[in-house]
């Protein structure tokens, strides 16, 4: 009976020292850890920080920024990653959501083995760093040289200009006056979204989005790699009556020397001189066609203009802007028959001198 007695007192040692150590095994798993970090009040603003990369356009404060707007719709997470199998360290992804915001890491400091085979480990946080973003987003943005682009609200300098090319349809025009040219942009390497604003050479603020037809860009697109291209053309507005009035009265003067109807046209192209610049080719062409091909434009009387539009009006900058002028001239021949005589033309004007003269015409 005693060695019954001992025999059952010895049972009831091993297994309340087996139940002990299966307590202490337990509590000893790194997820209670993480459990009790993850549930710490305020663990984001404990994460270093030294470990993230910046530029002009993202700070540590937007990404402080962004970090707390993620917390209020997202409950923090945690994922095993890896465990290193030199000093048995376990490295743990924080989630605001499915969204990494940080990795922690565990360090065993101390371990016992009981029962032969069971481990018990100590683990301390031995890191706790914030996660560092993919530079995934990039932005391509094409305007006018007098356009400002500002990403995140900063103004982008001449370094991000990539490509600066001549607007084709200016050509003339910039013989006489300085014009914009089209520039792109590219910034890349961003880590969030680019927040971006385009301002025309008034300092009026351009829609970003396809949606909005008199301020949206010719090309909007959000690529599947985190990539925006925007390209803008200079903007068509509203000619003013001042302006307008300028551009019918040298268009129309210039109609009429062809037709003979302008006082003085057949003996030089004097007339129209003060509508051009002076060397201007046009003064050469109608020239030209003063003295090889005006006789033979029919005689008429009574001229008068007819269906006058002025659309498509361009302003480059406050020296240059372009606009369509359409009308028909309606002229009687000498058989009483009416010939109309229509114009349908882009013209492009130039500020000299105080004047508003004819650089090109297309």
């Amino acid at each position: 009976m005693v060695y019954l007695a001992v025999l059952i007192l010895l049972m009831i040692v091993f297994l309340l020292y087996a139940r002990k150590t299966l307590i202490l095994y337990e509590a000893s798993q790194p997820q209670y850890l993480m459990d009790a970090l993850i549930a710490t009040p305020g663990l984001t603003l404990s994460m270093n920080t030294t470990v993230l990369t910046f530029n002009e356009f993202e700070t540590l404060e937007d990404y402080q920024e962004q970090l707390k707007l993620l917390l209020e719709d997202n409950a923090l997470q945690y994922h095993f990653l890896k465990e290193s199998y030199t000093d048995g360290s376990l490295t743990y992804g924080i989630y605001a959501g499915e969204t990494p915001i940080g990795t922690a890491v565990l360090k065993p400091v101390s371990t016992i083995t009981r029962m032969i085979a069971i481990p018990i480990t100590d683990w301390q946080l031995a890191a706790l760093d914030a996660y560092e973003a993919r530079g995934d987003y990039s932005a391509s943005i094409t305007v006018p040289d007098n356009y400002t682009v500002r990403i995140n609200d900063i103004p982008l300098t001449n370094t991000y200009i990539t490509e600066r090319t001549p607007y084709e349809e200016l050509e003339y025009s910039a013989v006489y006056v300085s014009v914009p040219e089209q520039v792109t942009y590219e910034v890349s390497g961003l880590k969030q979204p680019a927040q971006i604003t385009v301002l025309n050479a008034d300092d009026c603020e351009l829609s970003t989005s396809s949606n909005v037809s008199d301020t949206s860009p010719v090309i909007s697109s959000d690529a599947s790699d985190g990539s925006v291209v925007l390209c803008y053309l200079p903007a068509e507005k509203e000619i003013s009556a001042e302006l307008s009035s300028i551009v019918l009265d040298a268009v129309e003067t210039y109609s009429n020397f062809f037709s003979r109807d302008l006082p003085g046209c057949r003996e030089s192209v004097d007339p129209i001189r003060g509508l051009f610049p002076e060397d201007s080719i046009y003064l050469t062409l109608a020239d030209q066609y003063r003295r090889e091909d005006m006789q033979i434009f029919s005689s008429h009387t009574d001229t008068k203009f007819i269906n006058e539009s002025i659309t498509e009006y361009i302003p480059y900058n406050d020296r240059c802007f372009s606009c369509r002028v359409s009308f028909d001239k309606s002229m009687t021949l000498s058989n009483g028959r009416e010939m109309i005589d229509t114009t349908d033309n882009v013209y492009y004007f130039v500020l000299q001198d105080g004047n508003w003269l004819i650089a090109d015409i297309r």
